[in-house]
């Protein structure tokens, strides 16, 4: 059985964090002690995920980031590295505590956004999973503004990286990627429609690339199965 809990970064033990540092580099190549420990302080929460036994065997971290957009404050949260160990994809505690804070938190604003970065095609099938409503999208255009959204964010946050012609986030240095056999992306997979799609929106994944997304974090673009499984 698997346990999630979320707190403020400066909240965590070295010990913690060292063991997300092994988790992440158990499935990730290229991943420097230096980088993540920069990237996790740059953050504001961490959900972390635990086996009963008391195993760190997942986390998640979140930035929370505010953007001028037409003239207006739009506010969202940013992911950023986030893992579950191999033996235990498909478990949905992670996604259920993360749920069960963000869109709580999302209720002081009138709009509150998930900024999503996607390298491998798991973290982007979450999206056609949970949501009716999200970008990009095989089945709908990416609206005007919602594109400027995405646009701002991924500009914020990797101004000399982002390519807004493609709407990925392309590396110009070595970047932490998924090793290889670890959510590998072959003919079976792509009989996904929404696997495809990601492939075609980010060919290079490969090579640590990411796909910049958006998701308006309101239960009520959640699909129906998805609220009585996370809130129930």
């Amino acid at each position: 059985m698997l346990k999630g809990q979320i707190k403020p970064i400066g909240e965590y033990t070295e010990t913690e964090i060292s063991e997300m540092y092994t988790l992440m580099n158990t499935f990730y190549d290229n991943v420097e002690e230096d980088v993540f420990r920069r990237d996790f302080f740059d953050k504001d929460y961490c959900l972390v995920l635990y086996h009963e036994t008391g195993g760190l065997v997942g986390f998640t971290t979140q930035k929370l980031v505010n953007l001028n957009v037409d003239g207006k404050v739009v506010h969202g949260m940013f992911s950023g590295d986030t893992i579950i160990h191999k033996d235990y994809w498909g478990d949905i505690e992670l996604f259920k505590v993360w749920a069960r804070f963000w869109f709580e938190y999302a209720e002081q604003y009138e709009e509150f956004y998930w900024f999503l970065i996607c390298k491998g095609y798991k973290t982007y099938r979450i999206l056609p999973l949970f949501w009716t409503e999200f970008y990009p999208s095989r089945k709908a255009e990416i609206p005007a503004y919602e594109q400027r959204i995405i646009d701002a964010y991924a500009s914020l946050l990797y101004p000399q990286e982002y390519n807004p012609s493609t709407g990925v986030i392309e590396y110009k240095s070595v970047k932490d990627k998924l090793k290889e056999g670890v959510a590998d992306i072959g003919e079976r997979e792509l009989k996904n429609p929404d696997v495809a799609y990601f492939v075609k929106r980010n060919p290079d994944y490969k090579m640590g690339n990411d796909l910049a997304c958006l998701a308006r974090i309101d239960r009520s673009l959640l699909k129906k199965p998805v609220l009585g499984m996370l809130f129930e």
